[in-house]
């Protein structure tokens, strides 16, 4: 189901740091003038939980650009009309599965790094502290990037706390990780539910107790911001909040319009393909000089905007273009299935038979 948003987005970050102090009792370790000090950011709960907050506020885009730029010298790698999502292309290769692992690993550093920091400060905290039954907490919050949609993350977080290393768990000092975001969200029964997750840490195979921090933290979350805790909620049902700008270019209007109503959908891939022949063949005559076509300024129009529904359908479907390959019988067919005049279906295969002939001849 997709979910719109509109207006500007106020920061996560500044609200939970509200909350950890007026729900937790939070209290800032932070040392004013203090530089490069390995310590941890919140005290709670009466010294029971220690908090290092980190904030994903990158969007990981320089790492995926790298990626991709290193991926399209594959000769496996597709080639789709416009812009698709990553998974359409990871689909059409020899290696699926090997690239989306690369794609996870890729994006995931952000993480591991904050994964890597906070460790390190948990444990500095750990051995200064006088208090008995610690628990360690990393929270991360996501400051609306879509690239960190829940299920990734808590996958990546889940693989990363197993680690071993030397015998010894390689993030041990993490006891719980609690992610929250609000870019991704999931209607439950009328009402928009946002993901806060909890994933639990080597630790709390030992003191299964630590585990009750994390729901305790869920629960005060859910209260404090005046929400239902919906338990049952899918990590893997979220779905990214599109935000709607107050302007756009009129090719992002279409797309908006498209994803909101999306009329191909029914179609099949074979239906598919020949409107794919037909929308095609109509924009080439609008636009081949002494086309035998006439079309008014408005059909010229909706032939650029049904182009580009078609290319987004295709994205959707993970179809490359390769997949609809222009021949000549196939364009002489559509020009039968839109009932042009006749003149016009005798100069589309005229014109369609001459360039078959030239490209026999190269």
């Amino acid at each position: 189901m997709r979910i719109e948003r509109t207006g500007q987005v106020a920061p996560l970050t500044p609200r939970v740091m509200k909350f950890i102090k007026e729900a937790l009792s939070g209290i800032s370790l932070d040392v004013p003038g203090s530089v490069n000090e390995v310590r941890p950011d919140y005290l709670c709960i009466g010294g029971r939980l220690v908090i290092e907050l980190k904030t994903l506020a990158e969007d990981g885009t320089d790492r995926m650009e790298n990626l991709t730029d290193e991926l399209r010298k594959r000769e496996d790698w597709p080639m789709f009309l416009g812009s698709a999502p990553m998974q359409a292309f990871i689909q059409n290769t020899n290696d699926p599965e090997g690239i989306r692992r690369r794609v996870i690993e890729r994006l995931g550093r952000g993480i591991i790094n904050h994964l890597k920091k906070a460790n390190r400060q948990l444990e500095a905290h750990s051995k200064t502290s006088k208090v008995k039954n610690l628990v360690r907490m990393l929270l991360l919050v996501n400051e609306d990037h879509e690239a960190y949609d829940p299920h990734m993350v808590s996958y990546i977080l889940w693989h990363a706390v197993r680690q071993i290393k030397d015998g010894i768990p390689r993030y041990e000092h993490v006891d719980l990780i609690v992610y929250m975001t609000e870019r991704h969200a999931q209607m439950i029964d009328g009402c928009l539910n946002f993901p806060t997750l909890v994933i639990e840490g080597s630790p709390c195979a030992i003191d299964e107790w630590k585990g009750n921090f994390g729901e305790l933290f869920v629960t005060r979350w859910s209260r404090w911001n005046g929400r239902t805790l919906r338990p049952e909620a899918d990590v893997s049902a979220f779905e990214t909040i599109e935000h709607v700008p107050d302007s756009a270019k009129r090719q992002d209007f279409w797309k908006l319009e498209y994803r909101r109503r999306p009329y191909l959908r029914g179609l099949t891939d074979i239906q598919l393909n020949d409107q794919f022949d037909e929308v095609t063949l109509i924009n080439s005559l609008s636009f081949l000089k002494d086309s035998p076509l006439e079309l008014t300024a408005e059909q010229r129009t909706a032939g650029i905007r049904m182009f580009g529904d078609m290319m987004d359908e295709m994205a959707h479907r993970a179809i490359p273009v390769t997949q609809f390959q222009h021949t000549a019988d196939r364009a002489i067919a559509a020009a039968h299935r839109l009932k042009l005049p006749i003149v016009v279906i005798q100069w589309v295969e005229k014109f369609e038979r001459e360039i078959e002939a030239r490209n026999r001849v190269a």
